[in-house]
């Protein structure tokens, strides 16, 4: 019985030794590492939105997607409406204005769509508001992956 408590006394010693140098390490890391400059910045969301995919007059896909951005924390101070009203439009206009004849959509090169998406927002404000922009989610979905999906079940003629 004594054998018992005297190993269930040392596991708790050990636990608590090792909590303590876990804790003691974690704060001497981080009194040693170089304090961070934050920036004025503030970040978001678009809601998930789709831009159809037009080739030849005909619908063969829909490009969806969310992005996430970061602002300039005093000017967005300064607007009143919400910033992702006008990346949705500015996004929704590069894809369906210069991209809506592409079929192989994996072949865009994002990082050029990303700088003409920023321009394009910052071009509308006096000062410029949007810093970066990040894929949140980014698929190409066809019709007839979407047309398959709603008849999953029923009979085709």
């Amino acid at each position: 019985m004594i054998r018992i408590a005297l190993i269930g006394l040392w596991i708790c010693a050990v636990a608590l030794g090792s909590l303590y140098f876990a804790v003691w390490q974690n704060t001497a890391t981080a009194a040693v590492s170089a304090p961070v400059a934050k920036e004025a910045l503030d970040v978001g969301k678009t809601e998930v939105f789709s831009v159809p995919i037009i080739v030849g007059g005909t619908v063969q896909g829909y490009v969806v997607s969310q992005l996430a951005y970061t602002l300039d924390k005093g000017a967005k101070d300064a607007m009143d409406v919400p910033v992702a009203y006008f990346i949705n439009d500015e996004v929704f206009r590069q894809f369906y204005g210069h991209f809506s004849d592409t079929k192989d959509v994996q072949k865009i090169k994002f990082d050029d769509v990303k700088k003409s998406i920023i321009d394009g927002v910052n071009a509308r404000f006096p000062k410029p508001l949007v810093q970066d922009l990040l894929v949140e989610q980014f698929n190409y979905i066809t019709s007839k992956e979407i047309r398959d999906q709603n008849t999953k079940g029923l009979e085709r003629p």
